[in-house]
């Protein structure tokens, strides 16, 4: 999914200026598959609606355990973090890959800690935003894992910072270039109603270019156009990734 997103993105980044990364703001490729991976379908709601992002979670778990990218050093990036949570509560959902789950977590359990008090100072928004919620979600459905107590402060710290966005912002603000909408998935479902979702949509039916905004959209209202979105993303990127 990562090209078509940074593809879509890369006309615009002009208009943020020299100063704003907008990669900073777009969701990683594994992440947007994962949920769109969650996407039940119409006829059959019991199965995946796009069966091939679900087998690029099965077939793209690396050896480590996670999901997602490495940096110049071959190491996981910090956007691992909710890209393979991600995944591992889309094979939940669907009551498959209980030993890849295993896996995640035993990474999650190991790396957690590392990696947030490495990229304590440089979080980007995308990540103070997503996280929390990745977090609280993988708790819900039975998956939470022990952190350390060195991973507590970091964590407190996202998730206050989370709530000062939260605060500040409105969902759907004209004054911010990527609003929190853009992170639908990740956002208390009482923040929205399905009037404003629609009313904001983009030409194309998305929901700020966002995949996984757009699949969190179209499973909250059902609406056309943002299926069509998604199903373009899909042919666009075949093989899910």
């Amino acid at each position: 999914m990562e090209p078509s997103i940074y593809d879509l993105l890369k006309d615009q980044e002009s208009l943020l200026g020299n100063n704003v990364d907008p990669y900073s703001y777009v969701s990683p490729s594994a992440y947007d598959t994962a949920w769109l991976a969650m996407v039940p379908d119409s006829n059959t709601p019991t199965q995946p609606m796009f069966v091939e992002c679900f087998n690029w979670i099965l077939d793209n778990q690396k050896e480590q355990g996670f999901w997602g990218d490495v940096d110049k050093r071959g190491l996981p990036t910090i956007e691992t973090l909710p890209a393979t949570i991600a995944c591992m509560i889309a094979l939940d959902k669907w009551n498959e890959g209980s030993n890849k789950q295993d896996k995640g977590l035993s990474f999650l359990e190991a790396n957690l800690e590392k990696l947030l008090i490495q990229h304590s100072e440089s979080f980007s928004r995308w990540f103070v935003i997503v996280f929390p919620s990745m977090m609280a979600l993988l708790s819900s459905v039975g998956l939470g894992f022990r952190f350390s107590d060195r991973s507590k402060l970091p964590l407190m710290n996202l998730s206050y910072n989370r709530a000062q966005i939260l605060q500040r912002e409105a969902i759907f603000d004209e004054n911010h270039y990527i609003p929190l909408a853009s992170c639908l998935e990740a956002l208390p479902p009482s923040s929205y109603d399905h009037v404003d979702i629609i009313k904001n949509l983009n030409s194309d039916g998305s929901l700020y270019q966002s995949p996984s905004a757009t699949a969190q959209a179209f499973m909250a209202t059902g609406n056309a156009d943002c299926l069509t979105y998604l199903q373009s993303v899909v042919h666009r990127c075949p093989q899910g990734g």
